[in-house]
């Protein structure tokens, strides 16, 4: 069992993140604008099942890297960090994403959509790879299921999230994502949450 203090931290940080703009909440919006509330469910459920392929990638990752070396959680943790400020830093410097794209997307196509795009796309990877393991303890039980469970809660809040955002856009649509203040306002709290957590992983091995 993880201790309290971290598993809060992990949840916390895990539902700041799915609640900020990214590129899992622009394809379920343009999903949702292409072909309705249904259709951006879909992709919801699917980005999810991409979420929970890449956890198992990094479990099993992960395993064999530990079982190579009692420093390898260390290096992923001090890797893991870095690039979560990388994040940070490029959230404040990029463009958002254009939302909404011409045509219809039926829910089937839309899931598989969501699925495909998270499971080929390797910087979906090392973001698993990076913040997963930061929260995972040896000393308390067997890393792979922790970095299992850690991983199935967050595709859980993200995937929730995801179906809330689906549901309003279906009825408001574009109006959501029409106020560049409102853009730029949700980029610095994602911005503050990949540098505050990257902070953490960087510190948390400091004895």
């Amino acid at each position: 069992m993880m201790e309290a203090a971290p598993f809060a931290l992990f949840l916390g940080g895990a539902l700041l993140l799915n609640i900020t703009p990214g590129p899992d909440m622009a394809f379920t919006l343009a999903s949702t604008a292409r072909g309705g509330a249904r259709a951006g469910i879909a992709a919801a459920i699917g980005v999810g099942a991409g979420a929970l392929g890449w956890t198992l990638a990094t479990a099993v990752g992960l395993a064999a890297m530990l079982a190579a070396s009692e420093h390898a959680l260390t290096l992923i943790r001090i890797v893991g960090g870095l690039y979560l400020l990388y994040l940070a830093v490029r959230t404040i410097v990029e463009k958002p994403a254009p939302i909404g794209a011409e045509g219809r997307a039926s829910p089937l196509q839309s899931f598989r959509a969501g699925a495909f795009t998270n499971l080929f796309n390797p910087k979906v990877g090392l973001f698993f790879l990076a913040f997963l393991p930061g929260f995972a303890n040896p000393e308390t039980g067997a890393v792979w299921l922790q970095i299992m469970t850690l991983g199935a809660l967050f595709s859980f809040t993200g995937t929730s999230v995801l179906i809330l955002v689906a549901l309003a856009a279906g009825a408001l649509r574009r109006r959501l994502v029409e106020s560049p203040t409102a853009q730029n306002r949700m980029k610095a709290i994602s911005a503050s949450v990949y540098g505050g957590l990257g902070l953490y992983l960087l510190t948390s091995g400091a004895k």
